[in-house]
């Protein structure tokens, strides 16, 4: 028993062990190197997921030239099948477009060396709402230019041909939901609703087709978390 009133600095180095020492003892101290790597490793999924949205944005022309490409092909097929009028064709082809050329501003804007450049993920986030407003507007097309009673594979392709060139071309998970998802589903809607041929099978088709891509998108992820996980520690 070491007495109250005896100074600590007294204290023979054998009597140094009381039971407040070897409490301290039960709790050794972290591994600098541990932190580091910690360190380390967050560092590196940050620096990921920064490459990540500046590769999605820096592909903007890219997806807007696939767009463009197949709003032309479905527009004359249309046109074709006496499906799009002159009004319906082109009010459809104005709003689709003023969502490519508001995205491709976007993209002038978050690689501009200016002052005003637009921050990554701000960029990444006000690219993912204006494929929500450009999918709603493609979808909207099922309204507007085919005709009444179009073949099936053209309604299929109206919904299918867009949501798998975003999806070859951003390789964003949210960006292709926030296109796809609206798209996908007013065109399946505009099927069922105006009992075309095969509407039943057509709506699931587009449904399935968009369910495959988004499960391409999910192991695509699960994919690079594993990888991730098994980086060896430096």
């Amino acid at each position: 028993m070491i007495p109250s009133d005896m100074p600590l600095t007294d204290l023979h180095p054998a009597e140094w062990n009381s039971p407040a020492a070897a409490c301290d003892s039960a709790y050794p101290a972290r591994n600098p190197d541990d932190n580091a790597i910690a360190r380390l490793r967050a560092l590196h999924g940050e620096a990921g997921r920064d490459l990540a949205l500046a590769q999605f944005v820096a592909r903007v022309p890219t997806a807007c030239v696939v767009l463009m490409a197949t709003g032309a092909l479905i527009l004359l097929w249309a046109a074709a099948a006496d499906g799009a009028g002159l009004k319906g064709g082109f009010a459809w082809a104005a709003l689709v477009l003023l969502g490519i050329v508001a995205m491709i501003g976007l993209h002038i804007r978050s690689f501009a060396r200016s002052l005003r450049r637009t921050p990554l993920a701000q960029a990444a986030s006000d690219l993912r709402l204006l494929l929500l407003y450009t999918g709603t507007a493609w979808g909207g097309g099922a309204f507007l230019i085919l005709p009444d009673r179009p073949a099936p594979v053209l309604v299929f392709l109206f919904a299918a041909l867009p949501d798998l060139g975003l999806a070859l071309s951003m390789r964003d998970a949210g960006g292709f939901a926030a296109f796809a998802g609206p798209a996908s589903a007013l065109i399946a809607g505009a099927a069922l609703l105006s009992g075309w041929p095969q509407d039943g099978w057509v709506a699931g088709a587009i449904m399935a087709s968009l369910a495959a891509l988004s499960l391409g998108f999910a192991w695509r992820a699960v994919r690079a978390r594993h990888l991730l996980a098994h980086v060896p520690a430096l």
